[in-house]
């Protein structure tokens, strides 16, 4: 073999295994990328569907109205009745709920008084979306202290919203001139009391089209009245995707989200009827 030959022979075999390389790094690149997605995905469908389960029993008594007849008070025995506030925290940033799941007749016990919200250190402002663009979602699991769990990681922004019956008709309320279209409402100021709503076009959808922040209820609705709930949860992949910009702008609950980075994003919505009004 001439010397000439041997560098023909090594030059193709350099281009080769460069091609070979650039073609496996391609796809160890998509592998990844498509990883951080699904992992995204799953991890966002998960919290939802655990939300949704858990906001669906608030207000769960198995003491109330049990017919005992002892120290009865207007019919009812008020001992054995118990006392289960149902909704506490009716915010747009966070929700917080009780039920009676030992059945022992109050919501004072572990898991029985449910916050979801970012930590205080993750969104200062409390608008709902974690200040540094993506943070731990928790799960606050008893009424007056910090115990908590993440419930999901690399959320972007969460929002609640809650429909009502505050006419007593058995109907989720209406607008007066868009009786078709439900009221999804939001308390603004913390005094749980649902000051706002949030479509504003009142098309029936929640989109860009809506106003930002929604606009004031003509007339505000205590939380008792709450019969739905409507949650949302953006997530975003761990770490950026090599070549992605993110365009699109979200709406999630009353905040309207352009991101503009490198992270890929998905937006999950559900909403849960409660199964147990009044109680």
């Amino acid at each position: 073999m001439t010397l000439m030959e041997l560098m023909i022979a090594m030059t193709v075999s350099i281009v080769a295994l460069g091609l070979i390389y650039g073609t496996y790094s391609a796809q160890q690149r998509s592998y990844t990328n498509e990883q951080l997605v699904m992992d995204m995905q799953q991890n966002a469908r998960s919290a939802l569907a655990f939300m949704r389960r858990e906001i669906r029993m608030t207000g769960y008594n198995p003491r109330a109205h049990n017919g005992i007849d002892d120290n009865l008070v207007g019919g009812i025995d008020e001992a054995a009745e118990g006392v289960v506030e149902g909704f506490k925290v009716v915010r747009g940033d966070r929700l917080s709920f009780s039920f009676d799941l030992n059945g022992d007749g109050d919501d004072k016990d572990d898991n029985e008084t449910i916050i979801y919200q970012f930590k205080p250190a993750n969104d200062a402002d409390a608008d709902g979306i974690a200040d540094t663009g993506g943070a731990d979602l928790f799960r606050y699991h008893r009424d007056g202290s910090g115990d908590c769990s993440a419930l999901a990681f690399d959320i972007h922004a969460v929002a609640f919203a809650y429909a009502f019956d505050d006419d007593g008709d058995g109907q989720l309320d209406t607008f007066p001139d868009a009786p078709n279209v439900v009221v999804w409402a939001w308390d603004s100021d913390g005094d749980n009391i649902l000051d706002r709503y949030l479509d504003t076009n009142k098309d029936g959808v929640i989109d860009a089209a809506d106003a930002v922040n929604g606009a004031a209820l003509a007339a505000v609705v205590p939380k008792a009245s709450i019969r739905a709930v409507q949650v949302w949860l953006l997530a975003r992949t761990r770490y950026p995707i090599r070549g992605h910009i993110e365009n699109e702008t979200y709406v999630v609950g009353p905040r309207h989200i352009a991101p503009g980075d490198g992270y890929k994003r998905t937006l999950l919505n559900g909403i849960v009827m409660i199964r147990n009004p009044g109680n």
